[in-house]
């Protein structure tokens, strides 16, 4: 019986630190912005409102957001409101990072404009010959 005890309570623990692993990695990938430019292109959820920044994110992250844009209201100055978004994951970067080379890149081998050739000299501006 204590052993069947200790396995259910281990079992627990574990699905616990799970789901609270799960909310904080959530919480680290949330963004928080005032731009509207942001979350364009991305899904509205909902909205939501605290006094704490802390609780507000928690609530963005249960609604399932990654984008929150902010806004403060003149009448409740100690109010956070926030539009809930979920927004497409971001372009995946490069496996491999470009080399870094010392030197700039090579100019283009092309040839000047043809144009013109320049005006002659006006008379009497030439050196005197020695």
């Amino acid at each position: 019986m204590a052993l069947i005890f200790a396995v259910l309570v281990v079992l627990l623990s574990a699905e616990l630190a799970t789901a609270d692993d799960a909310m904080r990695l959530a919480m680290a990938r949330l963004r928080l912005t005032t731009d509207p430019k942001i979350p364009v292109g991305c899904t509205p959820l909902g909205s939501v409102d605290d006094n704490s920044v802390k609780r507000l994110r928690v609530k963005v992250v249960r609604l399932g957001g990654d984008t929150a844009l902010l806004s403060f209201p003149t009448e409740r100055l100690e109010r956070i409101t926030a539009i809930v978004f979920r927004c497409p994951p971001a372009a995946a970067e490069p496996s491999t990072p470009p080399a870094v080379t010392s030197e700039p890149p090579a100019a283009p081998s092309v040839p000047p404009p043809a144009s013109a050739p320049p005006p002659p000299p006006p008379p009497g501006s030439a050196p005197a010959p020695r």
